[in-house]
């Protein structure tokens, strides 16, 4: 008989088996338990308490303790798990935020509450608003020894209130207005004094309203709406859609925390529309307020002034008078240009698609005035600072291209067809190299918010409350490849912007204007008058992208916002960089001659689409470089030092300046060079 089938042999076999699952188990939960350790840590520090339960930005939050290992503070970590309450919007649950910038003493470990911080808690831009945390905060120090655990401790049930940055006054002035309708709308009238540790103080409630139904009274002091704490009258504001609402009033004569009767209580919003016009409604007509106003008051300024400064800069360039006439100087010639065309007689050839042939003009004008809404001229002085800012200014200046093929194909004329389809391969192949260098600009940067590739080119390698603007830290001059992807940028604008040498579709002198051949009246002015405003707008995306914006050289963000004076000072450097750029254009006008549509293509195809991809390697391969690299330190990854010190960095963007200064330099004395061999008189001054 065979042993194998023996019942000891099968007894022996069972027994095997039962201690190798056991192992196996045993295994797993060893490892298991080590990478819980690993992630959280031995829980052993002492932490009692937070302190203030209400910041702002410049405000320090302190984690009280005991006995904490202050010597090895330099990789302190702190979390903040729970859940983000804000009014008039749904709870955000299980957020987790961490803040890698801390200071330990003995006692305490602090956190400096920066504007990235506050964005965090709050919201960036103008949807930020007051939040209410609530959750656990943990503080986390890494072990001295080298493969040791690292040491936490934890608080429990922390609230923490975030004021939000200072809003402007519109969207300030909107909310207040959305909680006094709310207030009115559930029959409650508060005083206009709030007590000192905070609520609103219930005046009056009106019979029969919801908040009669819902049980309160006058005296009463509502101190949290939905988990929101009631900081002032913007805070009582219901979600969109929401029937029922949290309502938490103190009860008592002195009505404060801890002295009188705290309760909840359902209340109804049903039917509330924030007094008859929905927040996001009312937001979105904010933003289109703010834009008309732009495009009333600034832009169609602008796009006139740049009329006159051509006419002048080309007249002094061909030793001509230029207008002199309309206004002093002739400086409101443009204007005198402008009515004429209001007056002058609209023509529609018979034979043209009348709808597309009047449709048109307007697609190329709200192609380029809508990229004003997303530029930015100040720290504020922004119409929307969209999160997707420049990827809404490559978007909508497509419509451009779309306004000058359906101008051209609608006259029903073969010149303007032909200056229509050059338009459009035009704007569309040189589409391509721009957008590959907007792109290496948003790599570096991470954002591609307007207002975070500005505030990025505040220094190198270190932070931005700390080192102001200067030349050097640009993206113009950043390294080699934005120093070429900038003048890459530059003229593949000129040819988007169908500007000298680039003006192919309108070509006078071979297809009569083009696609606006058969254009009259204020229908042919809007054509030129995009195209004028569309200057300004890609030298002032230039002036953002690559020059620094509206930064001040020396002083830090910070600073400037404070100081209304050197806000201005931001605003007139913005507008003197775009305008510098302007000028540069002009100029080019007025010396290079036309280029073949061959050529043209030829310069985007065979030369600036492989020089851009060509930069685009190299640009990622410098944000590798200068990423923080990814050390493991007991098994766990935190950021080490980048491959290429601050030093480094500081150092490439000095020597990409100074070569930038050289030749500016050598361009100069040979201009200097060329006036003297000529023995023309040189007129410095502008005016006549």
């Amino acid at each position: 008989m065979s042993r194998q089938g023996s019942p000891v042999a099968a007894r022996g076999r069972s027994i095997s088996l039962i201690i190798l699952l056991s192992v196996v188990v045993c295994a797993t939960l060893s490892l298991f338990s080590l990478g819980c350790a690993n992630d959280e840590g031995a829980h052993l520090l002492n932490i009692i308490d937070v302190v203030p339960r209400e910041v702002e930005v410049g405000d320090q939050i302190e984690i009280l303790g005991s006995s904490l290992p202050s010597g090895n503070a330099k990789g302190v970590r702190v979390e903040f798990r729970g859940a983000l309450h804000r009014p008039g919007q749904e709870p955000i649950r299980n957020q987790t935020i961490r803040l890698d910038r801390a200071t330990a003493t003995p006692d305490k470990v602090s956190v400096l509450v920066t504007e990235s911080v506050q964005a965090a808690f709050c919201g960036k831009g103008d949807a930020a608003v007051h939040t209410t945390f609530q959750g656990h905060v943990t503080v986390t120090f890494p072990s001295s020894a080298v493969a040791g655990q690292p040491i936490t401790g934890r608080v429990l049930g922390i609230t923490l209130d975030l004021r939000p940055p200072s809003a402007r006054r519109l969207v300030l002035s909107a909310r207040n207005k959305a909680g006094r309708a709310a207030l009115t709308y559930f029959g409650l009238h508060v005083g206009d004094e709030s007590p000192a540790s905070g609520g609103l103080v219930i005046a009056k409630v009106r019979a029969a309203s919801p908040a009669d139904k819902a049980g309160l009274m006058s005296g009463d002091v509502i101190t949290a709406f939905d988990e929101v704490t009631v900081l002032s009258v913007a805070d009582v504001v219901p979600r969109s859609g929401q029937r029922l609402a949290h309502i938490t009033a103190i009860r008592g004569e002195a009505a404060k925390p801890g002295s009188g009767q705290t309760f909840t209580r359902q209340i109804s919003t049903a039917g509330f529309n924030g007094g008859g016009i929905p927040s996001d409604i009312l937001a979105a007509m904010v933003i289109l307020g703010i834009a008309a106003f732009i495009l009333l008051i600034f832009m169609a300024p602008t796009a006139g002034i740049i009329t006159w400064v051509e006419r002048r800069v080309s007249a002094r360039m061909q030793s001509r008078v230029g207008p002199n006439r309309a206004g002093p100087q002739g400086f409101l010639v443009w204007l005198a240009d402008g009515l004429k065309s209001i007056v002058k007689e609209d023509i529609i050839p018979a034979e043209s698609d009348q709808t597309l042939f009047r449709l048109a003009p307007y697609l190329v004008f709200i192609g380029v005035s809508a990229t004003f809404v997303v530029m930015p001229f100040g720290q504020y002085l922004i119409a929307a600072d969209l999160d997707i800012g420049i990827l809404f200014v490559i978007a909508v200046t497509s419509l451009v291209a779309i306004g000058l093929m359906t101008g051209g194909w609608a006259a029903n004329n073969k010149w303007s067809l032909l200056g229509g389809i050059r338009a459009a391969a035009q704007v569309i192949s040189y589409e391509i190299p721009a957008a590959v260098a907007i792109v290496c600009i948003v790599m570096m940067t991470g954002s591609l918010r307007m207002q975070d590739i500005i505030l990025a080119q505040g220094g190198v390698g270190t932070s931005m409350l700390t080192t102001g603007g200067w030349p050097w830290y640009w993206y113009a001059f950043r390294n080699p490849a934005t120093f070429v992807l900038f003048f890459l940028f530059f003229t593949t604008a000129l040819a988007e912007g169908n500007r000298a040498p680039f003006d192919l579709p309108e070509a006078e002198s071979e297809l009569v204007a083009g696609y606006s051949t058969e254009y009259s009246g204020m229908r042919y002015l809007f054509f030129f008058f995009a195209e004028w405003a569309n200057v300004f707008v890609f030298c002032g995306i230039a002036a953002a992208l690559f020059l620094g914006g509206w930064q001040i050289p020396g002083i830090t963000p910070a600073t400037q916002e404070a100081n209304l004076g050197l806000q201005l000072l931001g605003l007139f450097l913005f507008l003197l960089k775009s305008w510098i750029l302007i000028f540069i254009v002009v100029w080019i006008r007025w010396t290079l001659p036309r280029v073949r549509i061959d050529q043209l293509m030829n310069l985007c195809w065979k030369w600036f689409v492989p020089i851009a991809f060509a930069l685009f390697a190299f640009c990622a391969v410098w944000v590798l470089l200068t990423s923080p690299q990814r050390v493991f330190t007991s098994n766990l990854p935190t950021a080490g030092a980048p491959w290429l010190s601050a030093n480094v960095q500081l150092g490439i963007a000095l020597v990409t300046f100074l070569v930038w200064l050289a030749l500016v330099v050598h361009f100069t004395k040979r201009v200097i060079y060329n006036f003297k061999n000529s023995k023309v008189k040189l007129h410095l001054n502008p005016f006549i």
